[in-house]
């Protein structure tokens, strides 16, 4: 009998189901991939997507202290006291204490701000703290800090250069041993991360991780300076040209050696006078032609803060200029052919500026913005402050100390990054 025949066909059979199993598995692993792929894109791309959520609620916050600072009414530079309660209000007696804060470090005062609710992507508000020197405590309680180009910032971040007039925070979610509900629900230390969780100066701005995830965003000192400085600037020009316009006419500068134009809170009667010859100097105080050129006609009834006279504490909008010591940062340039009285022949000014900002050939005056000290420039003392040296520098200072002796350079060079405002003639 014959033994029987396998056909060659079952082992065709058998690697061709296997083959069919191993497309299936490699099938089924390439579908597990590309799930996983998914998911981790997924992941990753909510991760960016909260991540530009929050950097944008900074980022408008941000924005809106800078607004602040650029409009507020007797304080140039500053912003106000963070919130306490969360009401996103800043209100005296509660979050204002005397001419202080009750506390530099707290929620951000969406309301005061006029701005919406911003939260970060965990749906938490943002908080804030605040230099102690830029607050704009309530004038009429207590001494109020000046708000300049002296004044301090004192926040840092470390590993970051620089000091910072305010930082902002996004805390995040809550960490595990944070609980912000019931009696914590205002608490520091329910919100903010290490460091941060601490009434300090020195922040962090560490890495994510199991402890941490707090995320900061700075107002630098001199950003505030810069934007109160262009401010100031508006005003001064506005004030002078107001004076032209009444008068046909603008006063010579006081010498810049004057102290009876610093360090006071008001300008003392007949002082800080404008000085015939004099083309570059401090904005002076007595600008009513009756008093300061002995001429008939009363007083002039404008800007109190030319003047810098005595006014009433709620009156204290009028006179922020002279209380917050900008006049010692001020240097007001004049044309000759403008100073009066009487002017002549001022159909244009002869000063001719060149800078970052722009050209201007036909200025009437100048207003130069000191900024803040630089290397080497001291301004304690009266005697500190009477000298150009100390406010200004380069071509800025070399033209500066030429017209404070009568004399006009054929071009006034400004350094980049000097605020000053030349309006053209009208």
């Amino acid at each position: 009998m014959k033994p029987p025949v396998r056909s060659a066909s079952v082992p065709r059979i058998a690697a061709r189901q296997a083959g069919i199993a191993l497309i299936a598995m490699v099938a089924f692993l390439g579908i597990v991939a590309a799930v996983f792929v998914v998911r981790s894109l997924n992941a990753d791309t909510l991760a960016a997507g909260q991540h530009q959520r929050t950097a944008e609620a900074l980022q408008a916050a941000r924005e809106a202290l800078l607004a602040y600072a650029a409009t507020d009414a007797n304080r140039p530079g500053a912003l106000p006291c963070p919130d306490i309660d969360g009401d996103g209000q800043s209100l005296p007696g509660v979050e204002y204490t005397g001419s202080g804060c009750q506390s530099y470090i707290g929620r951000l005062p969406w309301r005061l701000l006029r701005i919406p609710e911003l939260r970060d992507a965990s749906g938490e508000l943002l908080w804030y703290a605040l230099s102690p020197e830029f607050r704009d405590a309530g004038p009429l309680a207590g001494s109020p800090p000046f708000v300049n180009p002296d004044t301090p910032a004192v926040l840092t971040i470390a590993g970051l250069p620089g000091t910072f007039g305010a930082i902002l925070f996004a805390p995040g979610q809550a960490l595990q041993q944070q609980a912000r509900s019931g009696p914590g629900a205002n608490a520091l230390v329910n919100y903010l991360d290490g460091v941060n969780a601490t009434p300090t100066l020195v922040f962090s701005a560490g890495l994510p991780g199991p402890a941490f995830n707090d995320r900061l965003l700075p107002v630098s000192g001199t950003e505030l300076v810069a934007i109160a400085e262009r401010r100031v600037s508006r005003e001064v020009t506005a004030a002078l040209t107001a004076y032209f316009d009444q008068y046909r006419f603008l006063p010579s500068p006081a010498e810049f050696a004057d102290v009876q134009c610093v360090n006071a809170d008001f300008v003392p009667p007949n002082g800080c006078l404008p000085v015939p010859g004099v083309l570059a100097g401090r904005l002076p105080g007595s600008v009513s032609p009756a008093e300061a050129y002995s001429l008939p006609g009363s007083p002039w009834p404008n800007s109190a803060l030319l003047r810098g006279e005595s006014v009433l504490p709620a009156q204290y909008d009028l006179a922020w200029f002279q209380l917050q010591r900008w006049r010692e940062h001020v240097v007001y340039i004049v044309s000759p052919n403008c100073v009066g009285p009487p002017a002549t022949n001022c159909t244009a000014g002869t000063l001719r500026l060149r800078g970052a900002a722009g050209t201007v050939d036909d200025a009437r005056f100048a207003v130069l913005m000191a900024g803040p000290a630089g290397p080497g420039q001291v301004r304690t003392s009266p005697a500190d402050k009477s000298t150009f040296v100390n406010y200004l520098e380069g071509t800025a200072l070399s033209a500066a100390q030429a017209l404070a002796g009568g004399t006009v350079p054929t071009q006034i060079m400004v350094p980049g990054g000097t605020i000053v405002a030349a309006p053209r003639t009208n």
